[in-house]
């Protein structure tokens, strides 16, 4: 069977990431949506060239676009304002995990049988590779 075109993964990653982390509101999205427009790329033509031609997507984490690897600790602030510390911390990568999830099922809901899954290259870059 033929490999999904990486440009079809392309337009799946960037939907479900401006569903994970978007906000639905255009006026705030803007940044994101600008982000995801200039800094998803097909792996082996991206700019940094970090993921090279064996991977499907390389992701810039450096204008908008929240990377894997952060971890958003909040519980100082709910301490302080009374509220409970444990629901004030947000890992990046479950998140993560969602686009991975909503990019297969749309790969599925097309009649693929492809699964890609993505992989923190470093801070700013994260991978995409096929499973």
């Amino acid at each position: 069977m033929k490999r999904t075109r990486k440009d079809t993964v392309r337009k799946l990653y960037r939907e479900a990431i401006l569903q994970v982390f978007g906000s639905g509101e255009k006026e705030y999205d803007k940044d994101i949506e600008a982000a995801v427009k200039k800094d998803v790329h097909i792996a082996g033509q991206a700019p940094g060239d970090w993921v090279g031609d064996h991977g499907v997507l390389e992701i810039y984490c450096e204008s908008g676009i929240p990377n894997a690897t952060d971890i958003n600790d909040f519980s100082a602030e709910a301490r302080e304002f009374g509220f409970d510390p444990k629901d004030a911390v947000c890992y990046n990568s479950d998140q993560w995990y969602k686009i991975d999830k909503y990019v297969n099922l749309g790969l599925k809901a097309m009649g693929k049988y492809d699964k890609v899954h993505h992989e923190p290259y470093n801070g700013a870059v994260v991978g995409v590779y096929w499973l």
